[in-house]
């Protein structure tokens, strides 16, 4: 999916300083023409009015990316991160791109706008536009394992409720958490949900009560997280005994990293390692389509762990 709309969205909150706002709309004009050394003195002179935008050193950071140089566009970067520490806007995840330690997951804010920006779109976007399948390809690992209904049962990251859709007919309730707002108001539109909650996951999983549900769905969601430790201990404590978790991430070889795509892509081995030390026993891993980007296939692994 292609998720600049959702960052531009954010990149336009206002300074507070109209020139400055004004000076900025004209830099994002420049590089909707490809005009970035344009942009860039633009963006510099913006910056002389507001020195702690986090908005205009990111833009900085992307004129500076895009003019090859490298150091200038890092350290606008870390300037926006600094001054805007909750992040908002991805900076930590273009830090890693171009050479840092990589942040063990996306920050919730950026998460939080880039859907909320999206929420309007989303459904078209990624299933017409991108042939998105995994709540398609979650079933049919489910079911292949034999079963096909359930008690209780939570969509991770449900989005405007894909998962849910497909999977309400076979559970007797439903829960879905999703970091934006915007998000949860469409899929409590569709009314398959019987409660719902803005939360992230580890949280919402950290306030269900234990050995509580037999089955946690995530479509497409993992790739928001690279360290997946954490979420499956969450995971792992909220399912009841042969309860399964079910879910779907981008493909990589070894370990787990950030792509340029600013998703994270996990290994067979990763996740084969990470769910037998949290005490998982790996039901279904196999390779995917999980949707396309630019006209190509995505790699990635449909995976179901039994506790």
């Amino acid at each position: 999916m292609n998720d600049e709309p959702a960052r531009h969205r954010a990149l336009f909150l206002s300074s507070g300083d109209v020139i400055a706002d004004r000076r900025f709309a004209h830099a994002a004009g420049y590089v909707a023409r490809g005009d970035f050394l344009a942009a860039h003195d633009l963006l510099t002179q913006t910056l002389e009015l507001v020195p702690d935008w986090a908005a205009a050193w990111f833009a900085l950071g992307e004129a500076c990316l895009a003019l090859g140089q490298q150091e200038q566009a890092r350290a606008a970067y870390a300037r926006a991160l600094a001054v805007a520490p909750e992040d908002a806007l991805g900076a930590s995840l273009k830090l890693a791109e171009l050479g840092a330690a990589p942040p063990a997951h996306a920050p919730e804010a950026y998460v939080r706008s880039l859907f909320d920006g999206y929420a309007d779109r989303f459904e078209t976007h990624l299933v017409d536009r991108l042939a998105y399948r995994g709540p398609q390809l979650l079933a049919a690992a489910v079911a292949r394992l034999g079963r096909r209904e359930f008690s209780q049962a939570i969509d991770l990251g449900c989005g405007t409720g894909l998962c849910g859709e497909i999977f309400r007919a076979s559970v007797r309730q439903l829960a879905g958490v999703d970091l934006a707002p915007r998000m949860i108001a469409r899929a409590k539109a569709k009314g398959v949900y019987d409660r719902l909650a803005v939360d992230s996951l580890e949280h919402f999983l950290a306030g269900e009560s234990a050995a509580s549900a037999d089955l946690l769905l995530a479509g497409d969601v993992l790739i928001y997280i690279g360290d997946l430790a954490p979420l499956f201990g969450a995971a792992f404590r909220a399912l009841r005994s042969d309860g399964l978790f079910a879910f779907t991430v981008q493909k990589t070889g070894s370990g787990f990293h950030l792509g340029a795509d600013l998703r994270f892509a996990h290994a067979g081995s990763y996740i084969r390692g990470t769910a037998s030390h949290t005490g998982f026993a790996l039901r279904v891993l196999e390779p995917c389509v999980i949707r396309q980007d630019a006209g190509r296939d995505v790699a990635g692994l449909v995976v179901v762990l039994e506790k």
